[in-house]
């Protein structure tokens, strides 16, 4: 017989559980494969495409849902379609884990001037023109500063920023047309024509380089010509 002092018993194994493929999602984030979606993102916004522009950056963040560049590009996406309290809601948030995230600061001044809160976007966005440490962000401080001097009807002053833009980047295609429009509100005519040739000339296939084509011929009829931004 077999004693109970000489059995042999299994050795005990530590059986550590392995986590869902869900959960390693949530723990490993895809920073590499979300950048691809990132910078398809940043191309739309860079041609007007907000809509598209917002499929690819929330494919992104399906990816990385930290990533800060696609959550702030998701911010500019919905705010160009005009989803003002999305974007809001995610640039406070931006701005809240940092402060000094300056193109955050930018697009914050232009929600609130959509929002019908002037004096504080012209605050944010005379503050954000004016810094050097970020060029795009001061590009585009310059840009939505002037749109705002247009819709207080103060031309000078959004010819003035419209103007920096084009310095900033020539091929800025956007900023001739909104600065054609300033001219022409004006009563400039002749000087937004020209704008919107050189424009045009820029990037003829850009859809802003095709807008100032279109605005010319609009002004030619005596037609309105609208505001994209």
């Amino acid at each position: 017989m077999t004693s109970g002092a000489s059995r042999m018993t299994p050795t005990a194994r530590r059986v550590t559980p392995t986590p869902s493929r869900a959960l390693r999602r949530v723990l490993v984030e895809d920073h590499l494969g979300a950048s691809t979606f990132v910078e398809k993102g940043w191309n739309l916004i860079a041609i007007g495409n907000f809509a598209g522009a917002e499929a690819m950056l929330s494919r992104a963040l399906e990816l990385a849902p930290s990533d800060i560049r696609g959550r702030a590009l998701l911010a500019w996406a919905r705010m160009r379609q005009g989803m003002y309290d999305d974007a809001l809601r995610l640039l406070t948030e931006l701005l809240a884990e940092n402060s000094l995230n300056a193109m955050a600061r930018v697009n914050l001044g232009y929600v609130w001037m959509r929002k019908g809160e002037i004096a504080r976007a012209a605050e944010l966005l005379d503050h954000s023109s004016r810094q050097t440490r970020d060029p795009k962000a001061a590009l585009y401080a310059n840009f939505y500063l002037g749109l705002l001097f247009a819709t207080q009807e103060n031309f000078a002053g959004a010819e003035y920023c419209l103007r920096k833009c084009i310095v900033l980047a020539p091929n800025f295609v956007e900023g001739y047309y909104e600065l054609g429009r300033a001219q022409l509100c004006a009563g400039r005519h002749e000087e937004a024509r020209e704008t919107w040739s050189t424009g045009h000339e820029a990037n003829r296939f850009n859809i802003w380089g095709k807008r100032c084509a279109e605005a010319i011929r609009l002004a030619y009829h005596g037609e309105e010509v609208p505001s994209y931004s």
